[in-house]
């Protein structure tokens, strides 16, 4: 079953339940079935169908959200170009995927139909007549390596939604938006479950006002944006709400200022690009370790050393997975491919390591493994010692090329409001916990660069030390 065709299952059996809340529109089932089914009719008139590969530009989410769901529907693959990316990485990637046709915000009026209830031509495929052959194209988040483009067909993304069947019961709002492949991954993923997506208006709003206005249930988030409403004068009133957050490590004294001051109800996710959410660590699992969670149901997770071998609980190692829904290969890029997609597994090059109680805790990336005088010193480690500093709000740890000691360990952190705590200070107090292990020059910064997503662009950070 496709995404069309699960649509059409939710218009006839929840056809009264709210599809779609946003600041101008609401739309229940059966009205959202109806707008996508009569905009893939327009589509199929204007010639798109399974042989195109269609690029999206779409600023607005909910047209966005109808476009892609409809194209779906003609059997054509979709690629999203974000507008927040330069007019060459766009045209970049619609070279990478082959892009036959582009859709700009300016165009989707031309396809768009929001009348309900009316009748449609016959000429239009039935559903049981759809096939679900189209490839959704997802590029990788490219913060360590070379961006690379991921294809799925609509089965493997329906695999990764069966695993959020919490959002069936949702009114989820996502910050960022639905160019951006997560949360466009997510919206897919709550339309399967019949939930209820919610948009977020244009320009500045009052975040705490729109969801009790919206009677928004789980609210995602990045880490930088949830620290932020721990500071709101009224945070408290999002008691109830689920905050999800992930993307980039959430240290243990975040965590816990979410649950003091703005609801208990945290959930920190373990996912990549490739293969949807892995983990996740709820109310109850958060500890000074950072751990992200237990696998989620139906995702087999090990821990193995450098031949492929599983290790024992506790011990550090690259972690691998296997899941219905994972992808198989990057869009041509055969040494990437034979990198991360080895005998039935992926490989995410994470490293991490499995707690007494089954949870895992990341301990890095194993192209940031920093290698001292022959000593394995894992950034995590480094982080979560200078994390736990009273003054510290970030830190990103990472090696530092040396002819002598192969890699230094070094740190650049960023200061908590009206602290002055100094290098020299923070230097001392990790080498109190690491020894050895301890970076051997840290910088203070106002800010780390970062891409769009929010996640520290670790090589731009290293030029800063050089």
């Amino acid at each position: 079953m496709g995404f069309f065709a699960k649509l059409a299952s939710h218009a006839a059996n929840k056809m009264a339940h709210p599809a779609i809340i946003s600041e101008g529109q609401s739309l229940t089932y059966g009205e959202f079935f109806d707008c996508v089914k009569k905009t893939a009719l327009n589509l199929d008139a204007a010639g798109f169908g399974t042989s195109e590969v269609v690029g999206i530009r779409i600023e607005d989410e909910v047209d966005h959200l109808i476009i892609s769901l409809a194209l779906l529907a003609t059997g054509a693959s979709i690629i999203t170009l974000p507008g927040h990316d330069s007019p060459q990485l766009r045209a970049n990637l619609a070279h990478k995927v082959s892009v036959t046709r582009i859709i700009e915000s300016a165009d989707a009026h031309n396809f768009l139909d929001y009348r309900c209830g009316e009748s449609l031509s016959p000429a239009f495929l039935s559903v049981g007549q759809i096939a679900a052959a189209s490839v959704l194209y997802f590029r990788t988040s490219g913060t360590t390596g070379d961006v690379n483009i991921v294809p799925f067909c609509e089965a493997q993304i329906a695999a990764q939604a069966d695993r959020h069947s919490e959002y069936a019961g949702d009114r989820l709002l996502r910050l960022a938006s639905i160019e951006h492949n997560n949360s466009k991954r997510h919206r897919f993923y709550c339309v399967w479950q019949g939930g209820t997506n919610v948009f977020k208006p244009r320009g500045k709003f009052d975040l705490v006002q729109f969801v009790l206005q919206h009677r928004v249930s789980c609210l995602d988030i990045s880490r930088m944006h949830a620290s932020d409403l721990t500071a709101l004068n009224t945070a408290g009133k999002l008691s109830g709400l689920k905050i999800r957050t992930g993307g980039s490590a959430v240290p243990y004294a975040v965590r816990c200022a979410i649950q003091e001051k703005l609801t208990a109800n945290l959930y920190v996710r373990y996912a990549a690009t490739e293969c949807g959410a892995i983990s996740m660590a709820g109310p109850d699992d958060h500890d000074e370790a950072d751990a992200v969670g237990i696998p989620l149901d139906g995702v087999e997770l090990e821990i193995v050393d450098g031949e492929g071998c599983r290790l024992p609980l506790g011990e550090r190692g690259e972690i691998r997975i296997r899941a219905e829904g994972v992808a198989s290969t990057y869009l041509n890029s055969p040494s990437d491919t034979a990198k991360r997609f080895r005998g039935g597994w992926f490989y995410p090059g994470d490293l991490g390591h499995i707690h007494d109680d089954g949870q895992l805790v990341l301990d890095g990336r194993t192209d940031d493994m920093i290698i001292l005088n022959g000593l394995n010193i894992f950034p995590a480690e480094i982080e979560r010692v200078l994390e736990s500093h009273p003054d510290v709000d970030c830190v990103a740890a990472l090696g530092l090329p040396s002819q002598v000691h192969g890699q230094i360990p070094v740190a650049a952190v960023i200061l908590k409001a009206g602290v002055s705590a100094t290098a020299v200070e923070l230097r001392g107090f990790v080498r109190a916990s690491l020894g050895l292990r301890a970076p051997r020059r840290i910088i203070v910064l106002d800010s780390f660069p970062r891409n769009s997503q929010g996640k520290v662009l670790k090589r731009e950070l290293l030029k800063l030390f050089q």
